[in-house]
């Protein structure tokens, strides 16, 4: 190999590390900036959704309508933010998930654990000040957290209840909490161009442009001389002080380079083709919120299945097939059928939605997206069991009717506070059976 070769091959080899890497810092740039321009997303505040999502919700992907919820992004960068959750009037679930931007799941407030009120401090990768009394730290290793949290409702005559409790939850940056309490207005405006990123490398090469500019908004400085990540990244321009320097590589680093964008995105897609175990047709994901070091697993997650939580919290088992691997249509009834003693080993609740092929709920005179546990009027079986149909066609009893539309469909389940039965893989959610 020529010396040019060599340069090209070692661009290479980093140019996949760091593109596995560095990818939750892609999709996670395009998701806040669009999120905070679209007042999806509060800044240090919570931008709370008090209304249960329907066909007409497009802002995430695989919503649910058990739950209102509230976004935001806590900048920590300058200072903590304080996240206050009340002692409720009532037994409700309630979670609040605070994520770091490469992202991964750092802690979980309520959720499984039952209620968790309190005053949590949301630390960034350079604070070193003092904890306030009687608040717990949370620490985030990136300089902005994602917190997001959610609140259970029992149908629309409960969104009372459920708001007041929502009400209750809040964010707040720290200065603000010391000088006003929890007497404080949301700001008019949100500053979201900071968080835009604009391309001015060739389109070969932006990626890794992207990637610089999430180090940029993510990382500390310090980790361009204490995280080995990092470090290794600078041998292909990368660094948190100067985001991508691509004017500065030799043409054989970026011939090297684009060809390891390429490739990583062939990792990536073969890696969440075969990350999950299907089983009587549903896809199950057991790495949400905590692949870690497993670069690859977590691009996979981030490009997929961005925000997901550590599956004893929630899983999201989802399905296209019957149980005879056909596909999902309008063309045929089909039925899911729990036997007596065979419901999915839940500690929470358990919630199956229906989806068009973009991920969003379908529109339908009848008005339900989803079916589960929770679900006012479920009928049982007479030996125990519970049957629910999945068909276009109006039955003639509606108690357990999900409602399917023309076309091609699939379903995911939600398993809040999956017991070990699930997380172990003993025991698999029933085919869905094509009854016609």
């Amino acid at each position: 190999m020529s010396v040019e070769q060599i340069e090209e091959e070692k661009a290479y080899a980093a140019g996949i590390q760091v593109a596995l890497w560095g990818r939750p810092f892609v999709d996670n740039v395009h998701t806040l900036a669009a999120g905070l321009k679209a007042n999806a997303v509060g800044l240090n505040y919570f931008r709370k959704f008090s209304d249960l999502k329907t066909a007409a919700d497009k802002f995430v992907n695989t919503p649910n309508n058990v739950s209102i919820d509230a976004y935001a992004a806590a900048d920590v960068t300058s200072e903590p933010v304080v996240l206050s959750v009340p002692v409720l009037d009532e037994t409700r679930w309630y979670i609040v998930q605070i994520g770091d931007y490469f992202d991964q799941v750092t802690y979980n407030v309520g959720g499984s654990k039952g209620p968790e009120p309190g005053l949590f401090l949301i630390t960034g990768p350079d604070y070193h000040g003092m904890v306030p009394a009687g608040m717990k730290q949370i620490k985030v290793r990136t300089k902005l957290a994602v917190v997001a949290n959610r609140v259970f409702v029992n149908g629309n005559a409960d969104l009372p209840n459920a708001r007041a409790a929502q009400e209750g939850i809040n964010l707040l940056p720290l200065s603000v909490s010391q000088k006003n309490g929890l007497n404080f207005k949301l700001p008019e405006k949100v500053d979201y161009e900071r968080f835009v990123f604009t391309p001015t490398a060739p389109e070969a090469l932006r990626l890794y442009e992207q990637i610089g500019f999430g180090m940029r908004m993510f990382l500390s400085a310090s980790d361009d001389f204490s995280d080995p990540d990092v470090g290794a990244a600078q041998q292909i321009g990368l660094s948190v002080a100067k985001g991508f320097e691509w004017q500065g590589l030799d043409e054989a680093t970026k011939r090297g380079l684009a060809r390891a964008a390429v490739a990583a995105d062939a990792i990536i897609a073969n890696t969440y083709a075969n990350v999950a175990k299907t089983e009587n047709g549903w896809r199950y994901t057991m790495g949400g919120g905590r692949a870690g070091f497993n670069y690859a697993v977590r691009a996979a997650f981030s490009a997929n299945l961005t925000g997901a939580n550590v599956p004893e919290e929630i899983l999201y088992p989802n399905n296209r097939i019957d149980e005879a691997g056909a596909p999902l249509t309008d063309e045929h009834k089909y039925v899911l059928r729990f036997d007596k003693d065979k419901f999915p080993p839940v500690s929470v609740f358990w919630n199956m939605s229906m989806y068009d092929e973009k991920e969003f709920f379908i529109e339908n005179d009848f008005k339900r997206y989803s079916i589960g546990s929770t679900t006012e009027g479920l009928k049982t079986d007479p030996d125990g069991s519970v049957t629910i149909l999945i068909q276009n066609e109006r039955p003639a009893d509606t108690s357990n009717w999900l409602p399917a539309p023309k076309g091609p469909f699939n379903l995911t389940m939600r398993l809040y506070g999956s017991q070990t039965a699930i997380l172990n893989g003993s025991y698999r959610l029933p085919g869905v059976k094509r009854v016609d």
